[in-house]
């Protein structure tokens, strides 16, 4: 099969995709019980992918809430998601040697009520020690933002409590003498 340059067809978030549909299949019809739990089991991989390959955690963020009955729709996404990965099977981090650069600094971005159905916004970030990628992450906020400044604050609230858990972790680790810590963002 082919593959794809990303992981998610953000372009296609309000439009219908019912090309790679076979006949006879409705976007809206679920999945049978082997197929729900194929589709579980693959997103699980993913996720477990997800936790070294920050470019996929959106993807799985938004497989994840298909899994109490997957349709055949989020069947589509996965298969998206898969050729992807199979596109591109490798992700290699390179952490050359930096002289005690400790600073901690979390970069941070949301989307505005992204979701269609619970108009929900979406935090992701990174947080860098130095030079280096330490976390990342992308997680649905837990309240509805009345505007994009609400939603960019609770993006930044969610990168200083990680990051003040990053420092927490150093100091558990001997390592007490962390930089200053940054919340850097776009809004």
């Amino acid at each position: 099969s082919r593959t794809v340059s990303t992981p998610v067809d953000r372009s296609a978030k309000d439009a219908k995709n019912t090309n790679n549909l076979k006949s006879g299949e409705r976007e809206d019809e679920k999945l049978d019980s082997s197929g729900t739990t194929r589709y579980r089991g693959l997103v699980a991989r993913m996720n477990y992918l997800g936790q070294d390959r920050s470019e996929i955690q959106f993807a799985v963020k938004e497989l994840g809430k298909d899994l109490a009955s997957p349709s055949q729709e989020a069947w589509m996404k996965l298969k998206r998601s898969l050729r992807y990965l199979k596109g591109s099977p490798r992700l290699r981090m390179k952490y050359s040697y930096q002289n005690n650069d400790r600073t901690i600094t979390a970069w941070t971005d949301s989307d505005f009520a992204g979701c269609i159905k619970c108009r929900k916004s979406t935090s992701a970030g990174v947080i860098m020690l130095g030079g280096h990628l330490v976390k990342s992450w992308s997680t649905n906020q837990s309240v509805i933002p009345l505007s994009s400044g609400e939603a960019e604050y609770c993006s930044m609230v969610k990168a200083g409590s990680v990051a003040l858990g990053m420092e927490s972790l150093m100091s558990d680790l001997g390592v007490d003498d962390t930089g200053s810590t940054a919340i850097k963002t776009d809004a």
